[in-house]
């Protein structure tokens, strides 16, 4: 547009170049000419969103071509009109015109601080779905809160957290930004704050870390439970049952100590959630929770005692993972890891799931990204069980000699520890593939580099926000 151009110089230029009068031209869109009228006239320019769009579609302009001029002449004034400046940012949410709402925040955090209308309408755009546009709102909350002990700033945070945690390559930083707040939010968040983080540092491997913030959950949920009664009161709302924070903080802590191959200290917390129906207050959906708490804790028992060597487990293992098959991937990772660690073959166990393992494998072609592959889950914890199933299964085609079969495996399990930023999975994945190599297609070489590419413009792009970023 051109310098000095208006929405009513706009109008003008449309109506004449049309040949239409300004009565025609209002009737066109449904509008009363005397309103058109006093709306051009006004000064500042007084019109609503709505309106605007009327205005817009009757020039045969592409929506939203005049938010730009819309925000100068209406929006711009010394006292902010929130009764307007909602439904425009609404209007910009719901066309992902987010570069409009940054402009819309600059001017209302000049002349005064209005952290409190922006913290309530981002609570707005976040429930409506529009993410992208909410965070906007947070990070300007988090830019102008002058209490750094606001219960907004700390929700601001989390708020943050929650819609970037399925990125992983935001979802760190993030977190670390969020971490020193947790424990001013309320209860009911701080819940699936703490949650949030232990799956987090689940992902990342990092279990020392994981077993920390699987304490505070549980201690939080015993808290609440026990000492505050708080889960009587009506308005306590947590996302989930109570019950689901106690056994998934006893659930992570067991698997942290699973993982480091602590596997007597294990078993004693998978006992805690084994059997949670002593808690009291359970409704439907509780006792619901308790029940799946109960068949993971069968679940794990198996798994551990298979992994210390017990191999006459295998078979009731096996009637568990028909049983259950959302737990199939994390129990093929078990069969293979406790097959490649006492030097033994299990085909005829990975035979009977052979339709469901090629059915990963389609699903996780070679080089695929988050935007060209539809899958069932959407978590980075989920993604992080596939890529150590396909780690797994490197190794044991490997040991079996089926060198490009296991180069197959290595780069899908590459692709997904990328897709979660987990640096010990990118290591061992490119540690597994140079040591096999020389055995590798062009193409498999090929696919390789193209993820060692974006591995390293993303290691690059993060180089402004310093060091800190690159210790996860």
């Amino acid at each position: 547009m051109k310098q000095n151009t208006t929405i009513r110089s706009q109008i003008e230029e449309y109506i004449r170049q049309s040949g239409m009068d300004l009565h025609s031209f209002s009737n066109s869109i449904g509008m009363d000419p005397p309103m058109l009228s006093t709306l051009l006239h006004s000064n500042p320019l007084d019109m609503s969103i709505e309106q605007l769009d009327l205005i817009t579609a009757g020039m045969e302009l592409s929506e939203g071509k005049l938010f730009e001029l819309y925000i100068v002449e209406c929006l711009g004034t010394t006292t902010p009109d929130w009764e307007r400046i909602r439904p425009f940012l609404f209007r910009c949410a719901e066309l992902n015109r987010h570069e409009c709402i940054r402009t819309v925040i600059t001017y209302l955090v000049e002349p005064t601080n209005q952290s409190v209308s922006i913290f309530e309408t981002a609570e707005f755009l976040l429930e409506q779905g529009w993410k992208e546009a909410a965070a906007i709102m947070y990070e300007s909350v988090i830019e102008t809160e002058e209490s750094s002990h606001s219960e907004r700033l700390a929700i601001s945070y989390y708020r943050l957290f929650q819609i970037y945690r399925t990125d992983g390559h935001k979802s760190f930083m993030i977190a670390m930004q969020f971490i020193p707040y947790r424990h001013r939010l309320p209860d009911a968040y701080a819940l699936d704050g703490l949650l949030m983080l232990t799956q987090l540092f689940a992902v990342k491997q990092k279990w020392d870390e994981v077993e920390n913030y699987s304490d505070e959950l549980s201690q939080l949920a015993e808290t609440i439970y026990l000492k505050q009664q708080q889960w009587e009161d009506p308005e306590f709302n947590p996302a989930r049952p109570l019950v689901y924070y106690y056994g998934q903080g006893y659930l992570f802590k067991a698997g942290s100590y699973e993982h480091r191959g602590m596997f007597a200290e294990s078993k004693k917390w998978i006992a805690k959630y084994a059997d949670m129906s002593w808690l009291e207050g359970l409704d439907e959906t509780g006792l619901k929770e308790v029940q799946q708490f109960n068949m993971f804790a069968n679940a794990n028992l198996l798994s551990i005692e298979i992994k210390e060597g017990d191999l006459t487990r295998v078979a009731e293992y096996l009637v568990f993972l028909k049983q259950y098959p959302d737990e199939l991937v994390d129990g093929l990772t078990t069969l293979l890891d406790t097959s490649n660690r006492n030097n033994v073959f299990i085909d005829e166990y990975l035979d009977i799931f052979a339709d469901q393992i090629a059915q990963y494998r389609i699903n996780h072609k070679e080089g695929w990204s988050n935007q060209t592959v539809t899958y069932y889950y959407k978590e980075p914890y989920y993604t992080y069980r596939f890529h150590l199933f396909f780690r797994k299964y490197a190794l044991y085609c490997f040991r079996k000699n089926l060198l490009r079969e296991g180069l197959e495996n290595v780069l899908k399990s590459f692709r997904l520890s990328f897709n979660i930023n987990s640096k010990d999975g990118m290591v061992n994945s490119m540690a597994l593939f140079e040591m096999h190599r020389h055995h590798s297609t062009q193409e498999q070489q090929s696919v390789y580099s193209e993820i060692c590419k974006e591995v390293w413009e993303h290691e690059e792009n993060l180089r402004p926000f310093g060091d800190a970023v690159y210790d996860d």
